[in-house]
């Protein structure tokens, strides 16, 4: 399936914040993204009409099984490029920045390349 960088940080946001709460809401992306509301709820939109989220009555988002793989794929890559660009001894909050970009072009393929040369057990 082909999704957009930004659908890739938005589901990724989703996970991060569901990982630290029970119930994480459109709110809780806009704040956690520094986006605005009417922003997060265009995209949760596109999340719902890709069939990678629902959104219940009470606004609670959660994922669907496809949307919830992209997720934890895209934010395992995330750790492990972080972990690495550290490693080779960039400073934090440029590995931050740039595994958040390269998250997105790096094939599964490399990625497993990587994980593999690399041996990497990634801290959450």
């Amino acid at each position: 399936m082909d999704i957009r960088k930004s659908a890739e940080d938005y589901l990724e946001c989703i996970l991060m914040l569901s990982e630290k709460q029970s119930d994480v809401h459109s709110i809780d992306v806009a704040r956690a993204l520094d986006v605005t509301k009417p922003s997060v709820s265009i995209a949760m939109k596109k999340l719902r009409e890709q069939k990678l989220i629902t959104v219940n009555a009470n606004g609670i988002i959660k994922f669907t099984k496809a949307g919830k793989k992209i997720a934890e794929n895209t934010y395992a890559k995330h750790k492990l490029l972080r972990a690495i660009l550290i490693d080779i001894g960039v400073d934090e909050t440029t590995a931050e920045d740039e595994a958040c970009l390269i998250e997105h072009v790096i094939s599964d393929d490399t990625y497993e390349k990587i994980l593999r040369a690399f041996n990497k057990n990634i801290p959450d």
